[in-house]
């Protein structure tokens, strides 16, 4: 019993030290990295877009100047809204979306003249 219970965790662990060195070795690959990289930027541009959608087609932001942009699953929103109550709606509404690691406020509130 002994026995079996050792050569369990030998090969697990052999298992894990050949996985370490493989992931490291793979992102050594430029090739690899470079198709890490363009991979990530495809999905903070997806991520993007939805969150522009998001705000763009609620009727609470209707006459708001937004901008959003992505990078790490960190978004940040841009641009100009009537009011203060439409700057925490545009920054909860993009915190909602799926995906969404950190929302950054770069707003203003454009005030009437």
């Amino acid at each position: 019993m002994l026995k079996s219970n050792f050569f369990v965790v030998a090969l697990v662990a052999a298992a894990t030290f050949v996985g370490l060195g493989l992931s490291s070795a793979a992102t050594e690959d430029p090739q690899v990295l470079a198709a890490m990289v363009a991979n990530n930027e495809a999905q903070d541009a997806a991520l993007g877009e939805r969150v522009e959608t998001v705000l763009r087609t609620d009727i609470g932001l209707a006459g708001s100047k937004i901008r959003v942009s992505a990078k790490a699953a960190v978004i940040t929103v841009a641009g100009t809204v009537p009011d203060e109550h439409s700057l925490r709606r545009a920054l909860d509404l993009a915190s909602g979306v799926r995906g969404v690691r950190e929302v950054r406020n770069a707003m203003e509130v454009d005030l009437p003249k």
